[in-house]
């Protein structure tokens, strides 16, 4: 189930699926640990009509944002029940709070009581041992801790706080939790429980008939419970509002940071998800410099493992984009993150990175036919390399040439080859070992980038070196990809018996590494590998789309069909035609494909990494930040292109 509904401040993340329950919470990093895990908090509601939880089915769920802000607006509505809530709720731009504002409407004539319940099955450090949660008395206040992470819950009803409140265990010994305790109105009070435990509370409304009552909650985090005390008096003392307030601001200073073209001027639809994907990045963006791919743990139901890393691919390619709007300060502290975690003895960077700097969970073996070797993309290191050489802070450049550029630069020359191709390494998917149409393109970009720098940065030969691999890379991929008899571009050389053995399958990642070398696609081996992709990949539904590969297993819906819908893929083909339009008329068709992923957004804005071919629906994990990421460099391209032409 996607997450519709993110919201962060670098430090605090909090991830609602589309019936608002709250299934992902990280803390002290965005992606690290997860203090849900699958697990869930949410709300119910008693009054006279009795109870009902909130993802229930006689709730109609509205998720959603006010708009160019990342201020979360909600709206359930249970007309059996005669009840509506309507919730505002952000996390404060500099504290690690979440503060949520709650107008409850009662539609019959008369006066109700109304109960609202909050409960909490947290598993502290992505674990449900060791967890203690107690009633504390001195704070009015439920809080909940293991080691270094105090979550304290509390809440206002009018004048009052918290009325009732259970702590109790969960998931083990056959107990449910204290959520089973809240259907009947009443709560048990038992103050405390220790190991595998959840929490329920509530606050008591009373709201006139036809009319509307307010509540207000507020969870702080904090490492020792006398910091997070503090916080929530603080908060307390400024008041929900502010917090809210704060959101607003912090949200519409940023976008005003960034330069972008009149994209009012598209379609209200296209104007919106673009501003929308820029608010998304950065929340995707942990303090200390990690760009995390997607923290939806819904994934866990298929390969025990989350998208919760920084893949250097995704953040370099999310950096590059944001330097293109002038929101550079994300993008440094992306360079500085990676120079952090480069290894010393060999200047690539692996597969994934939790957002602490560690090592994320990989699949790449160490061993090769019997023969040790260190699993890598080469395209990641390059990749990232381009964005440092791209980067406008010279200083920056400076700063991280020593320790990271150099070796990065000196690593893609030695990496190759007798005939100047990379030797192999892993594919962009992921799946595949060999040398690889994209890795090629962006590592032949790298070293070009890396060769004006160099020559600015080094006394020696390193940047006439790299300028002069760079372009017999470029001639050797033109040369030994392009399959004669087929007329186009091969994905892939595999060594097989000493020899190199081409794969001719559609594959988008093509055209993405002719994108990023900014290879001419009227060249005519460009143009008709184009060509047969749009043929090959062209999922042919009414959803439509692109599919990543043919023949994609990952989360394959139908075999007669390329695979599922990808918005990364399918914006790499806009992108394509917008780099070859001749005349605004050429731009209708890369604006449609635009207007199709507006389509398949979620209503919030939110995109997934693919949707199902026949239904649209999200699949796999969402928000993705890749997909986000390169739906804003579509915008961009089409908005330099239509000025183009427009004064050419």
């Amino acid at each position: 189930m996607p997450r519709p509904l993110i919201l962060s401040n670098g430090r605090l993340w909090i991830g609602y699926d589309d019936r608002y329950r709250a299934r992902d919470l990280f803390w002290p990093h965005v992606g690290h640990p997860n203090h849900l895990l699958g697990h869930s908090m949410r709300m119910g509601v008693w009054c006279d009509s009795g109870f009902s939880w909130c993802d229930g089915e006689d709730w109609k769920v509205e998720v959603g944002y006010q708009g160019g802000t990342m201020v979360g607006s909600v709206a359930l509505t249970n007309p059996k029940m005669g009840i509506g809530l309507s919730i505002e709720e952000a996390v404060d731009p500099a504290l690690s709070v979440l503060a949520r504002r709650i107008r409850v409407t009662n539609s019959s004539s008369g006066e109700r009581l109304v109960r609202l319940f909050f409960t909490q099955d947290l598993n502290l450090g992505q674990s449900d041992v060791g967890n203690t949660a107690f009633y504390n008395p001195f704070l009015r206040a439920v809080v909940h801790y293991r080691g270094p992470c105090f979550v304290v819950f509390s809440a206002e009803g009018g004048t009052d706080g918290i009325e009732q409140f259970s702590t109790g265990i969960t998931g083990f010994n056959g107990l449910e939790g204290t959520w089973r305790d809240a259907e009947d109105g009443h709560l048990s009070g038992n103050p405390i429980a220790q190991g595998s435990v959840d929490s329920t509370f509530d606050v008591r409304l009373m709201v006139p008939g036809k009319g509307e009552a307010e509540a207000r909650t507020v969870t702080v985090f904090g490492a020792r419970l006398d910091e997070a005390g503090e916080l929530l008096e603080q908060v307390r003392g400024d008041g929900v509002e502010t917090v809210l307030a704060r959101s607003v601001e912090d949200s519409r200073r940023w976008l005003a940071r960034a330069r972008f073209p009149k994209v009012s001027d598209l379609p209200e639809g296209v104007a919106e998800l673009f501003e929308r994907s820029l608010l998304m990045i950065r929340a995707q963006c942990d303090q200390g410099g990690a760009i995390l791919a997607a923290n939806d743990s819904d994934i866990l139901a298929t390969n025990r493992a989350t998208y919760s890393y920084c893949w250097p691919r995704d953040g370099a390619l999310t950096s590059l984009t944001l330097m293109r709007l002038g929101l550079e300060d994300e993008a440094a502290r992306f360079l500085e993150f990676c120079s952090d975690v480069l290894p010393h003895d060999r200047a690539c960077l692996m597969q994934k990175y939790r957002s602490d700097g560690s090592w994320g969970a990989s699949w790449h073996p160490w061993l090769h036919e019997g023969r040790p070797e260190v699993p890598h993309q080469e395209d990641e290191t390059a990749l990232t390399l381009l964005a440092l050489c791209r980067h406008p802070d010279a200083a920056l450049q400076a700063r991280l040439w020593e320790g990271m550029g150099r070796p990065m630069a000196k690593y893609l020359l030695d990496f190759r080859g007798e005939s100047g191709l990379p030797q192999p390494s892993w594919d962009l998917w992921e799946e595949r070992r060999g040398i690889h149409a994209f890795t090629v393109c962006v590592a032949a970009a790298a070293l070009s980038a890396a060769g004006k720098i160099a020559g600015d940065l080094d006394s020696g030969d390193l940047g006439a070196r790299c300028d002069e691999a760079a372009k017999a890379m470029r001639t050797a991929f033109l040369d030994r990809f392009f399959d004669p008899h087929l007329g186009r571009l091969l994905r892939m050389l595999r060594p097989v018996n000493g020899d190199l053995v081409g794969d001719p399958t559609a594959d988008s990642a093509i055209l993405g590494g002719l994108l990023i070398a900014d290879f001419d696609l009227n060249d005519e081996p460009c143009r008709q590998t184009v060509k047969h992709l749009e043929q090959e990949l062209l999922v042919q539904t009414p959803v439509g789309g692109f599919a990543r590969y043919a023949g994609d297993y990952y989360f394959r819906v139908s075999d007669s069909l390329p695979g599922n819908p990808w918005f990364i893929s399918t914006l790499w083909f806009a992108q394509a035609r917008i780099r070859t339009a001749r005349s605004l008329d050429d731009l209708d068709g890369p604006l449609e494909w635009l207007k199709w992923t507006v389509r398949w957004a979620a209503p919030s804005g939110a995109l997934s990494e693919q949707v199902h071919p026949e239904t649209g629906e999200p699949v796999c994990v969402s928000p993705l930040t890749w997909s986000h990421s390169e739906f804003v460099h579509t915008v961009l391209d089409w908005c330099a292109r239509r000025e183009a032409l427009s004064s050419g």
